[in-house]
This record gives C-alpha cells, sequence and structure tokens, in this order.
C-alpha cells in the first residue's frame, strides 16, 4: 500500500488512516479528501448504492406480493380504500367486498393485500376454486392443503361464489370458514352477490343450511364495502 497519495481533484495529500491490531499501529487506506470534487464523488456513489438497495428491497417486496398469491395483473394495485381495510383485518375484522363485475373488488382486495404484505402480515390471496382444485389433488397425493387456508393469518377469498356449488365444494367451504371463525382470524371475500343472494348461490343444490352457515360466520366481526359505478375494465 502506498505511504502517500493525492487528491485527484484538488492535488492535495490525503492522510492515511490507522487502526490497532494486537498492539500494533497500521494503516489502513486514506481519509476522503473534503474538496468540492471528492465530496460530489463521494455523494454520486451514496445515491447510485441507496438506489440500488431500494430496487434490491422493490424486488423482495415483489416477491412476497406474488407469494402471498396477487396475480401479476394486480401487483401494483392501489386503492383509495386499501389502507383502511388493512386496518380493519390487523384489527382482526372480517371483510365483506361486494358489487357488480368490474367494480374494481379484486383490484381492492390486491391493494389491501399490499399493505398487509408491507406490515409483514401473513396473507394468502385465492380463488375458492383454485383451493378445490387444490384439495382434489391432494387426494393423489396423500396430502391435504385445506389447513393451510385453515390457519393462514388473513385469507382473501377471490370472487367466492364463482366456483361449482357441488356438495364437495360447500362442505369444504364450511371447513374453511367455521375453522377461521372459531381461532378468529380474518376472513376477506369479494364476490358479486350480496349477501342474501350468496346464500342462494351456494344453496343452488338444496343444502341451504350449510350455505347460510357460511355466509354468516363470513358475516360475522365484518364490515360490508359495496363497490358500484359499473364495468371499469370497459374503460
Amino acid at each position: 500500500m502506498p505511504t502517500t497519495i493525492s487528491c485527484p481533484y484538488c492535488g492535495q495529500p490525503l492522510k492515511p488512516r490507522y487502526f490497532q491490531l494486537f498492539g500494533e499501529r497500521k494503516q489502513m487506506g486514506f481519509e476522503g479528501c473534503r474538496c468540492e470534487g471528492a465530496t460530489s464523488e463521494r455523494e454520486v456513489i451514496a445515491r447510485r448504492e441507496a438506489e440500488k438497495e431500494r430496487q434490491r428491497e422493490r424486488r423482495e417486496f415483489m416477491e412476497r406480493v406474488r407469494r402471498a398469491g396477487v396475480m401479476p395483473r394486480f401487483e401494483n394495485a392501489e386503492h383509495p380504500q386499501a389502507e383502511r381495510c388493512a386496518d380493519d383485518v390487523i384489527n382482526g375484522r372480517n371483510l365483506y367486498i361486494y358489487g357488480d363485475v368490474g367494480t374494481l373488488k379484486t383490484h381492492l382486495a390486491s391493494a389491501m393485500t399490499r399493505k398487509l404484505v408491507e406490515r409483514n402480515v401473513n396473507v394468502c390471496f385465492s380463488a375458492m376454486w383454485k383451493i378445490l382444485d387444490a384439495i382434489k389433488a391432494g387426494f393423489h397425493e396423500n396430502y391435504d392443503p385445506l389447513p393451510k387456508y385453515q390457519h393462514v393469518q388473513v385469507l382473501v377469498l377471490d370472487d367466492l361464489g364463482k366456483e361449482s356449488p357441488t356438495d364437495f365444494a360447500l362442505e369444504r367451504l364450511f371447513a374453511l370458514v367455521d375453522e377461521r371463525s372459531a381461532r378468529m382470524l380474518p376472513t376477506v371475500v369479494t364476490t358479486q352477490y350480496k349477501p342474501g343472494l350468496l346464500i342462494d348461490r351456494l344453496a343452488k343444490n338444496g343444502d341451504g343450511d350449510t350455505a347460510m352457515a357460511i355466509v354468516s360466520r363470513l358475516r360475522q366481526d365484518c364490515r360490508s364495502i359495496e363497490l358500484d359505478g359499473g364495468d371499469r375494465r370497459r374503460g
């Protein structure tokens, strides 16, 4: 290591930097120059490193959003009600988000999920039909995925009622929401059906008691949010 070095901007000699190692004084580089050129270079380097860190944190955050189950179309979703919805869920409330097709129900639920991920809440976002498909696949693999959804800190069930209302679907849905209700774990639902109409939809094959029990549990300690304004997908 050279014992002397000059600032490449102003030409002034730089002061050596020393440290103690096992009682012996050792040189470790040189102190930075305080001239305008050297100061400007350090600021540029600091900004560049800060930007790299922001990009790294952004990539990690987006990966956590995807792992939570938010689909690519909605991974950057924002909504004016998202913050309040996240607060409600963290305080243990269920949410029942309903409205016609294209009224941004999934958009709001996705934006809320992003807020929960920001707060390090363990959240799972899924459509019920995907959960049912996973359960059916588990039959062949001797694995039951239902407990994952029963026990997750926050569960978002997107577009509930779109799955085929079979006896199997109704029984598994009841097992899911009943367990979560008993554990006082918040569940967020998006659906195009008002509560009474969701009961009718789930009971299409005749099991009205179970359908009513499901919706009753979803509405317990719940805030309902109706979204309107027409189909936003049409522009």
